[in-house]
């Protein structure tokens, strides 16, 4: 234990260094108040032992400066008086010590302080040990906003040491809008006690050291003491919850090999567009001729590559205001809009037969020619309904592969009545 020991007389600070020191307790001396400040400042101690009566800096003083610097860990601080009258002891109480001793100090009464002070310590340290290797950050602020408490998970998590955080304004580890609306919201708090995070669990925004953003779950509990509340937030990184679960919704909706929407996203997609009475639209069922020639002579990896390449063609020709899809295996869609003639329909499904079929190119070394097979079918005049409109366009373009393969077919079928 590291201990302070603020005495004027040079005599009994002598002697008693000494019994500490035989203890096995590490000892700074320093003769007034003033020093004892400074001392703490630089090194805080595990205990500190105060005279009252000192020179340049009495012990009264020195003690209430020193408490309310405050810090990441509660420092016992024993003042010593030689006066009988309850008065001294109180202001000392007042000023923030917490145990005292009467002087001339009896040495086996010093002794079962230090033990009794150990006992709090070795305590403390355990609950520090506790909340240094707990998997969540763990932060404790005053009603100012100033960190007064910042464990190991929480450096991990922000990057930023203990020395860097503690005594700065907690709004140092969010992102703007947040870092500048803070200090409004804990002035309405204090003022007016309405929460809206404290006491409940949700997702919020933290920044890390090196000015990375990053989503986090806060949980946030008030403690109420004499004097200043504390406010004790857990932090918890979700950053890779939260790229797991996008990665899910996408999936949900994307095929995994080209990134497009899949069939259910398509599903989707269509629906809204037959419900709606003024939509002018055609969608394009395509499968592509000479696919399963590429598979079975260069196997999948080339196959995966022709198909890719197949889906940013698609893309390239049709562009974002229209949709394309993959519904599986080596069929695609298109569902264009506001195409108002069958003409117009058959001349987008041609452009998109010329640009598959140019030559693609894997690895420098193996090209790979293919072509596509297209069925065109028309909203509303084909069907307004999901399974009409599906059920005409793929008939088109097996008709399409009848007729010799690579060509663009317009359906002959009718809306149901």
């Amino acid at each position: 234990m590291k201990i302070l020991y603020a005495e004027d007389s040079i005599s009994i600070a002598k002697h008693v260094q000494n019994v500490l020191e035989s203890m096995g307790y590490h000892v700074t001396h320093v003769a007034n108040g003033l020093e004892a400040v400074k001392a703490y400042q630089a090194s805080p101690p595990d205990l500190v032992l105060m005279d009252v009566v000192m020179p340049v800096m009495d012990g009264i003083e020195a003690t209430r400066q020193i408490k309310k610097m405050g810090g990441e860990k509660w420092v016992p601080l024993i003042i010593m008086t030689s006066l009988t009258g309850n008065n001294e002891i109180i202001e000392g109480f007042t000023a923030g010590a917490d145990d005292y001793l009467v002087k001339p100090m009896d040495l086996n009464v010093l002794e079962a302080r230090m033990r009794s002070m150990q006992r709090i310590a070795t305590i403390q340290g355990s609950l520090f040990g506790i909340l240094d290797n707990m998997y969540e950050g763990v932060l404790a602020i005053d009603d100012a906003g100033i960190v007064k408490s910042y464990n190991k998970a929480a450096q991990q998590i922000f990057g930023y040491t203990a020395e860097e955080v503690i005594g700065q304004n907690v709004k140092m580890l969010m992102p703007s809008p947040f870092r500048d609306e803070h200090d409004g919201y804990l002035a309405r708090y204090n003022h007016e006690k309405t929460p809206r995070i404290i006491g409940t669990g949700r997702k919020v925004k933290g920044q890390r050291r090196d000015g990375s953003v990053f989503p986090m779950h806060l949980a946030v509990t008030e403690v109420e003491r004499p004097g200043k509340n504390l406010f004790i937030g857990v932090v918890r990184d979700i950053s890779i919850e939260e790229e797991a679960r996008k990665r899910i919704e996408f999936l949900a909706h994307h095929d995994a090999l080209t990134g497009l929407p899949n069939r259910a996203r398509l599903g989707e997609v269509l629906s809204q567009a037959v419900a709606n009475p003024y939509t002018e639209a055609a969608l394009l069922f395509i499968d592509l001729d000479g696919f399963k020639p590429i598979n079975d002579r260069y196997g999948h990896e080339v196959g995966d590559f022709a198909l890719k390449e197949v889906a940013s063609r698609l893309q390239q020709v049709i562009g974002a205001s229209h949709f394309v899809g993959r519904l599986g295996g080596d069929e695609f869609v298109v569902l264009l809009n506001n195409i108002t003639t069958e003409e117009g329909a058959l001349m987008w499904a041609n452009q998109i037969i010329d640009a598959i079929s140019k030559p693609m190119r894997f690895n420098n070394d193996i090209t790979c020619l293919l072509g596509a097979s297209i069925g065109v079918a028309c909203i509303p005049k084909h069907g307004r309904s999901n399974t009409d409109i599906l059920s005409h366009a793929d008939a088109a373009m097996y008709e399409a592969k009848r007729a010799g393969k690579n060509r663009a077919i317009m359906t002959s079928g009718k809306a149901a009545e």
